[in-house]
């Protein structure tokens, strides 16, 4: 029982979890933010700090090849700049003028 080996299938199936689960939460912001068409409550910086701890986090990790260490950082944090975009182009979109609600002379 000293041999690790005995329970890598084990760590191998358990670690497509957060490979599944972070970019999933992160597509539900994303579609939530497109089906509202508002990003209100949605904090840009929090989501910026996700991507940028996401991407250091695959810097530190030793095993860059392994499809779950790429899906669970860098996958994650593309999402997350994604929402990121998708928000400030939200609100860039509220704070413009629209040009059909300018009174008429």
């Amino acid at each position: 029982m000293n041999d690790p080996a005995w329970y890598q299938p084990f760590l191998d199936a358990v670690g497509w979890v957060p490979a599944v689960v972070f970019p999933a939460a992160s597509v539900l912001q994303l579609m939530a933010l497109l089906r509202r068409g508002k990003s209100d409550g949605v904090s840009v910086l929090t989501w910026s700090l996700f991507a940028v701890a996401n991407v250091c986090l695959y810097l530190t990790v030793s095993e860059w090849t392994r499809p779950q260490v790429i899906a669970t950082t860098l996958g994650t944090a593309l999402v997350q700049v994604v929402v990121v975009m998708t928000a400030l182009r939200l609100r860039a979109d509220k704070a413009a003028p629209r040009a059909d609600s300018t009174p008429k002379a």
